[in-house]
């Protein structure tokens, strides 16, 4: 219990929290009339309740309060359950983010303080090879009617991720097809995180083949869970010129390829 009162103690401290230095203050106290008396004899402005509950070394539910320090009233709360003495200090320090942001504990967990209980239900795991699938839709030539595939297959960390994706998309008499090795930054651990990424690779537009760069971004959701899906705007860029001239006739082509796309990826 001391030890995790102290994990406590350290977790506020971080987030500015100025605790009081008393011995009245050391120990396991009942929320009664005479802690709320002795809030107030320290002109404490806030008071924080941790509970421990259950044995140690099995299940721990712990839970932070806020409390008012005249009333003992609860400002904001939050609990989860640790699995043993090794996750203690991961949940108390989220309990803390929780209650000082008045969030629920659920939305401070990340892919790497994700107790055993939460990983269960999301199976996650550190590192994850996906396959993509999505629809593109070009954001041009608006009175025509869009087609666009894409495939893609690549791996998934925590804060990137690396592919090989095969796009085509068109609008009207203009398109655009690439393959490409791609990769992205994903700067959020969390349920939902925005990215921005880019590659290299073949492309082909206006009758003409070369090098070309793209560039996306997007948000990414169900991150915790086996089955992701993107949501985003990219945008092709040949490295040559794509102009058509027969000789006789010069067809213009453009030099950038906007599209949105959907992507799924599992």
């Amino acid at each position: 219990m001391h030890a995790i009162r102290s994990i406590a103690a350290s977790e506020l401290r971080k987030h500015g929290v100025v605790l009081a230095e008393d011995r009245r203050t050391a120990g396991v106290h009942p929320l009664d009339a005479e802690l709320s008396t002795l809030a107030l004899d320290l002109g404490a402005r806030r008071v924080f309740a941790l509970r421990v509950s259950g044995r140690l070394g099995k299940k721990i539910p712990l839970s932070l309060d806020e409390l008012t320090p005249e009333t003992l009233l609860p400002v904001h709360s939050a609990s989860l359950t640790a699995t043993g003495l090794e996750e203690c200090d991961v949940v108390t320090a989220r309990l803390v983010e929780a209650v000082l942001g008045g969030r629920s504990a659920e939305s401070t967990a990340q892919m790497t303080t994700l107790t055993a209980t939460e990983s269960k239900s999301f199976a996650k795991k550190p590192g994850e090879r996906f396959w993509f699938v999505g629809l593109p839709v070009a954001l041009y030539n608006a009175g025509n009617t869009p087609t666009g595939f894409s495939l893609g297959y690549g791996y998934e960390a925590e804060s990137f991720r690396i592919s090989v994706t095969g796009a085509g998309y068109s609008r009207g008499s203009d398109g655009v097809a690439y393959v490409a090795m791609e990769a992205a930054w994903i700067p959020f651990a969390t349920e939902v995180s925005p990215y921005i990424g880019g590659g290299l690779g073949y492309m082909g537009a206006g009758g003409h083949g070369g090098i070309g760069g793209v560039i996306e971004g997007g948000l990414e959701a169900f991150r915790l869970h086996g089955v992701r899906g993107l949501l985003g705007v990219q945008i092709a860029v040949p490295f040559f010129d794509t102009q058509e001239n027969s000789g006789v006739n010069v067809i213009a082509h453009r030099g950038v390829y906007p599209a949105g796309f959907v992507r799924l990826a599992f």
